[in-house]
């Protein structure tokens, strides 16, 4: 087990200097965000213009409004703030509705139905639009305005459209806030200029598509609406699939717990759902409570609410979702070994036209990839134009830190653009072998077999670790993006065989108590085929994990919960 230490010692203060190490100024203003960590929303260039745009056209009832939901959890949650909203001010107002088929993005998908369309008095885009400069002049040429409340980067600045985007705002400082929260802002200056106050009953979507959307957690406005939005869970969708997860959440809302265990039915649904499935996706943030026909196996004729239901089909969407992404896998597994791909640095699997799976799965083949093979990974297809775009994924335990500014630096790939390793990509496919000279001879030296972690702290067993998991557990529902949960070495933990308690329904979870901290190993066979064959009685053990506070019938255990281990033995000569 390889481990380095990533910030300066630390051996009091623990929480508090921990977030200085990662920028945060002010300890308490970050634990604890009030409304003055949010940007004034005049901030947001043209938002003025927009405000005034949309409450025109509200005032004629008659006014026939097109929302393009974007195909992600912030374009789901973008669309739901802004559609609740309006209907709070204007409850007669004429709103509809597109939803992508796929995972496009924008309006090239839309236009033939939009120019086919008798009438429309607005088209409204959020969380996307900011690069659709050629659609937007279609669609003024055809009289329809535009808004578009956007984060994504771009360097083109339409004419046709208004666009209200953080990273085109020079006063908005923010520039890691996503398209719900872009959106909230727009909510709450129409409550400025409307003298209303309804956008705070939507700050809890806006925390759920941040979150999504991996946005960094450190920025002090995005703390803030995380936290708003976690404790006053107001959308009934939302709270059904929180209730649907309850087991797996454990009881505490964090950015992190969302992250792993809501998110994820929701993009599911997106990927692999119908078309009729999305759009009552998109109807549960809108309107869950609606009784509809139960879909439930051995329930025809009954009822049951629409949010109840589409979380159920959620459910089954992310094990539809998982049992293709296996399949095809296995499949990936025969050309890998058939094509010797993993000779390169890199895992490029290029895609033929035989290997038939929806392209929105490509992120998580990749993911299972690079996480089987132990390498950075892009799985992509080649299209007519001889471009192969698909998606990458990095290791995030691997020297290269930042996968997709490796592939950017090559200057061989027409775009990587996303997260440092997650991310969508695009490179001519006579470049491919480029590519691979290069990457083999930059990460000649680089093993990607051999995690080395990054590590926050490193303790001997024999300190006293109750102070630092009493604090750190104080900062817990800070962690998630560019804020990641820290990880702990502790050394040298004397353990003797006959004290290890093996528990749980499939006895394969482990508990050591020692210096009154309880290592907890989940999913722990490795460790228990491990004890099986030592001969000494008692052996040394170092950990590597992560802090919590198990709360169990009003008691609080310290406890680290162990990703990785490694052991000495112990002998009489050590003594």
């Amino acid at each position: 087990m390889k481990y380095k230490l990533v910030n300066s010692i630390i051996r009091e203060n623990f929480a508090e200097k921990l977030l200085k190490e990662r920028k945060v100024e002010n300890f308490n203003i970050f634990v604890n965000p009030t409304g003055a960590c949010l940007f004034d929303p005049l901030k947001l260039k043209n938002i003025d213009k927009g405000a005034n745009l949309l409450i025109n056209i509200l005032n004629n009832p008659k006014s026939n409004i097109v929302f393009i939901v974007d195909c992600d959890v912030d374009g789901y949650t973008s669309s739901a703030i802004l559609w609740l909203y309006i209907k709070d001010i204007y409850p007669e107002a004429n709103l509809s509705y597109k939803i992508h088929s796929g995972k496009q993005h924008g309006l090239e998908d839309m236009m033939e139905e939009l120019e086919e369309q008798d009438r429309i008095d607005l088209v409204l885009l959020p969380d996307a639009g900011s690069n659709d400069n050629v659609y937007h002049d279609r669609l003024k040429g055809m009289g329809i305005p535009i808004i578009v409340l956007d984060h994504h980067e771009t360097d083109i600045i339409s004419e046709s459209a208004i666009i209200i985007n953080n990273q085109l705002s020079e006063d908005y400082l923010n520039k890691s806030l996503t398209g719900a929260g872009v959106v909230w802002q727009f909510c709450r200056y129409l409550d400025k200029k409307l003298n209303k106050n309804f956008a705070e009953k939507y700050i809890d979507l806006a925390a759920l598509g941040i979150i999504a959307d991996m946005a960094n957690v450190l920025s002090l406005e995005n703390r803030y609406i995380i936290k708003k939005g976690l404790t006053n869970i107001n959308n009934y969708f939302f709270k059904i699939l929180i209730e649907k997860q309850a087991y797996s959440i454990g009881g505490r809302l964090t950015p992190i717990s969302i992250a792993f265990y809501v998110a994820p039915l929701i993009n599911a649904l997106i990927r692999v759902g119908t078309e009729e499935e999305k759009e009552k996706l998109f109807l549960s943030f809108l309107n869950g409570k609606e009784i509809v026909d139960s879909t439930k196996r051995g329930e025809k004729g009954l009822k049951e609410e629409l949010a109840v239901q589409i979380a159920r089909t959620c459910t089954n969407a992310k094990n539809k979702q998982n049992r293709i992404k296996e399949k095809v896998v296995e499949v990936l597994d025969g050309k890998i070994a058939k094509k010797d791909l993993l000779n390169n640095k890199i895992l490029f699997v290029r895609l033929e036209d035989d290997d038939i799976f929806p392209p929105v799965l490509n992120g998580l083949v990749a993911m299972q990839l690079a996480a089987r093979y132990k390498h950075p990974t892009i799985v992509a297809r080649l299209n007519d134009e001889g471009f192969v775009r698909g998606s990458i994924r990095g290791l995030n335990d691997a020297e290269l830190k930042d996968f997709k500014s490796f592939l950017n630096d090559s200057g061989l790939f027409e775009y990587c653009e996303g997260h440092a390793n997650a991310a969508g990509c695009s490179i001519k496919n006579e470049n491919i072998s480029k590519f691979h000279e290069y990457a083999n001879r930059e990460l000649a030296d680089t093993n990607f077999n051999e995690n080395t972690y990054d590590v926050n702290f490193i303790f001997d067993a024999k300190e006293d670790l109750v102070n630092l998991v009493t604090e750190l557990d104080i900062i817990k529902d800070t962690y998630g993006q560019m804020n990641s949960e820290p990880l702990i070495i502790v050394k040298d933990i004397p353990v003797f065989k006959n004290k290890v308690i093996i528990m749980g329904t499939k006895k394969d979870t482990v508990k050591i108590e020692y210096n009154e901290i309880c290592y907890i190993f989940f999913k722990a066979k490795k460790f228990i085929d491990f004890l099986e064959t030592i001969k000494e009685p008692s052996f040394n053990l170092t950990v590597l994990g992560k802090a919590n506070l198990n709360l169990w019938e009003g008691n609080a255990t310290p406890q680290i919960s162990v990703n990785d281990w490694e052991i000495k033995t112990i002998s009489i000569f050590d003594f």
